[in-house]
C-alpha cells in the first residue's frame, strides 16, 4: 500500500513536472515571436524613444534558452521570426539563425545571429553569437585540423552608406563548448574587412579575400587597429599587416590564406 502510495506521488510530481516544463516553453516561445515580430518592424529615430538594442540582446537570450536541448525544425523555428542563414550536415548538426532592425541610417540591419550544434552524444547547445559580432553568416566550412574540430563561417554585415563589412570567423566545438576567440588570424579569430568578399577552398584549405566591387581598398588601419581588445596587441597588429597588407593593398586587391591545422598563414 505503502509502495503504490510512492509510486503514484513520483507519477504526479513527474507530470506537474513536465507540465511545467510546457507551460514555460509555451511561454518563452510566445515571448520571442512577440520580441522578433516587434523588432523586424520597428522604425529607428534620430532620438529613440526604445532601446531596441536591449530588447534584442534579451530576445538572443530567449532564442538560445529555447534552442538549447531542443531539437525543433527549422520550419517552426522559422515560425517564430527567425532566419535560417546556414546550416552543416554533418555530426555537428551547425545551424545559424538570425534575427534583426533596421536601424534607419545607411547601415541599416543590423544582424543577430543565434548558433545552434550537437555534441558527439547529440545533445543540442545554442550560443548567442552576436554577443561577439554581428553578422549574417551564409556560409560554414570544416578546417582541417587533427586536435580540434573547427569551423569557418563567412558573412557579411552593412557598414555604412560606404562599406559593408565581409567577415571571416573561426569557431571551435568542443563537445558542450563552443569557442569562439581561437586565435587563427594572429591573435584574433575573425577578419573583418570593408567591402571585400570571402572565397573558401575545402579541398586546398585556402582562403581568397577580394574587392566585391570595383574600388579603391578602404586603409588596413581600421581593420588591423579598430577590433576591440584584439587590437591593443601592437606585435599582432604589425604581424596581421604582414599576413594580409601587401595583397591587401596590390592592385588587383586580392591576398590568399592557407589554413595550416592550427592558423591562417599565407599561401605560397
Amino acid at each position: 500500500m505503502k509502495t503504490n502510495f510512492l509510486l503514484a506521488l513520483l507519477l504526479s510530481l513527474s507530470i506537474t513536472s513536465v507540465g511545467q516544463h510546457n507551460n514555460y516553453q509555451k511561454k518563452l516561445t510566445g515571448q520571442i515571436k512577440k520580441n522578433i515580430s516587434f523588432i523586424r518592424s520597428y522604425v529607428y529615430a534620430e532620438h529613440p524613444d526604445y532601446n531596441i538594442d536591449s530588447l534584442c540582446k534579451v530576445t538572443a537570450k530567449k532564442v538560445v534558452n529555447l534552442m538549447a536541448g531542443n531539437n525543433y525544425s527549422s520550419i517552426y523555428d522559422q515560425s517564430l521570426g527567425l532566419k535560417l542563414s546556414a546550416e552543416r550536415k554533418d555530426k555537428t548538426a551547425i545551424k545559424i539563425y538570425n534575427f534583426g532592425y533596421d536601424c534607419g541610417g545607411t547601415r541599416r540591419i543590423i544582424t543577430h545571429p543565434i548558433i545552434q550544434w550537437k555534441n558527439e552524444y547529440g545533445k543540442i547547445f545554442a550560443y548567442n553569437l552576436s554577443s561577439k559580432i554581428n553578422c549574417n553568416f551564409v556560409e560554414i566550412h570544416q578546417l582541417k585540423s587533427q586536435s580540434r574540430n573547427l569551423y569557418l563561417l563567412i558573412g557579411a554585415e552593412a557598414g555604412d552608406g560606404s562599406c559593408y563589412q565581409g567577415i571571416a570567423y573561426v569557431i571551435e566545438i568542443r563537445g558542450d563548448y563552443l569557442i569562439v576567440n581561437h586565435p587563427v588570424f594572429v591573435n584574433r579569430p575573425y577578419l573583418n574587412l570593408c567591402n571585400r568578399e570571402f572565397d573558401f577552398d575545402t579541398k586546398t584549405q585556402v582562403l581568397t579575400s577580394f574587392l566585391g566591387h570595383p574600388s579603391v581598398p578602404s586603409p588596413l588601419k581600421y581593420a588591423v587597429e579598430g577590433q576591440g581588445d584584439y587590437s591593443k596587441d601592437k606585435m599582432a597588429n604589425i604581424k596581421l599587416t604582414a599576413l594580409i597588407g601587401a595583397g591587401y593593398n596590390s592592385e588587383p586587391s586580392i591576398f590568399y590564406l592557407k589554413f595550416n591545422g592550427h592558423q591562417f598563414v599565407k599561401e605560397n
